[in-house]
C-alpha cells in the first residue's frame, strides 16, 4: 500500500467530496481514541490534539485504504499580500484539506475544545467561526468546517451550540444568514447529515469575493482523564 497510486487509480477513485472527508476524519479520530487514548485525551491542548489527528489523517497507507485522494496539512498559515506588495500571516488553519492537486479549492477545518461551558462556546464562535467570517480562512471558498473536541455529551453539546449561535446578538456578530425556513442553523446538516450536527451560513461583506460561506459543525467525543473510550 505504500506505492504511489497510478493514473488509473485516480480515475477509479476520484477526489473525495466533503462528506467523504468528514467520515474519514471521524473514523480516524475513533481509531486514535481506541488505540492511543492517553495521547488524545481532553487534558491535551488543541494543537496537540489537532497535530495528532492530522498525522493519522495524512498517513499514506490509511489515506489510500480509505480512498482519500487529498492531502491533510496541519497548522498552515494563511498569507495575504497588501497593496504595497508586502505579505503578512493572518492566521494558522488547524487542518487544511487539499482536495486534489495544489491550487485547487481547499477545505479548512478549525478545532476548539468544548467542556460544556459558556466560555468554551464563546471561543468556538469568536475565536473560531469568526475567522471564516473575517476572511482569515477560506477566502473565495464556499465551505469550511468547525469541529469541537468535547468531553461533554456530544448530542447535548451540539444542541447547546446551535442554540448559542442562534442568540440574536451572536448571530448578528457572526453575520448568520437564515435558511429558507428562517432558521439560523440547519439541522440536520444539508451538506453532510451523517458527520455534521448542523450547518450555518455566514455573510462576508468585507471580502473580495464577498460570497457567503457555509460551515459544517462537527463534534468529536474527547475523553476526560479516567474515562474509558466507547465505540
Amino acid at each position: 500500500m505504500s506505492a504511489t497510486p497510478s493514473d488509473a487509480w485516480f480515475s477509479v477513485f476520484p477526489p473525495p467530496r466533503i462528506p467523504d472527508v468528514l467520515v474519514y476524519v471521524t473514523q480516524t479520530w475513533e481509531w486514535l481514541r481506541l488505540s492511543y487514548a492517553d495521547a488524545v485525551g481532553f487534558d491535551k491542548d488543541e494543537p496537540a490534539l489537532t497535530d495528532n489527528l492530522c498525522e493519522a489523517l495524512a498517513d499514506q497507507d490509511r489515506r489510500l485504504s480509505h480512498r482519500m485522494d487529498c492531502d491533510f496539512q496541519a497548522e498552515t498559515w494563511e498569507l495575504r499580500r497588501a497593496a504595497d506588495g508586502t505579505t503578512s500571516r493572518l492566521a494558522r488553519a488547524d487542518i487544511r484539506v487539499i482536495l486534489g492537486a495544489p491550487g485547487t479549492p481547499h477545505f479548512v477545518i478549525e478545532f476548539k475544545k468544548l467542556d460544556g461551558s459558556a466560555n468554551a462556546r464563546w471561543r468556538y464562535c469568536h475565536d473560531g467561526v469568526n475567522r471564516f467570517v473575517e476572511g482569515k480562512y477560506a477566502v473565495g471558498h464556499a465551505f469550511g468546517a468547525m469541529c469541537g473536541f468535547t468531553c461533554a455529551p456530544v448530542v447535548a453539546e451540539a444542541t447547546a451550540m446551535a442554540a448559542y449561535i442562534s442568540e440574536p446578538s451572536r448571530a448578528s456578530a457572526l453575520i448568520c444568514i437564515p435558511n429558507d425556513s428562517g432558521a439560523l442553523t440547519t439541522t440536520p446538516s444539508a451538506t453532510d447529515p451523517v458527520s455534521a450536527a448542523f450547518d450555518t451560513r455566514h455573510g462576508r461583506p468585507t471580502l473580495v469575493p464577498s460570497e457567503p460561506i457555509s460551515l459544517l459543525h462537527v463534534f468529536l467525543p474527547c475523553d476526560a482523564e479516567g474515562d474509558a473510550p466507547t465505540t
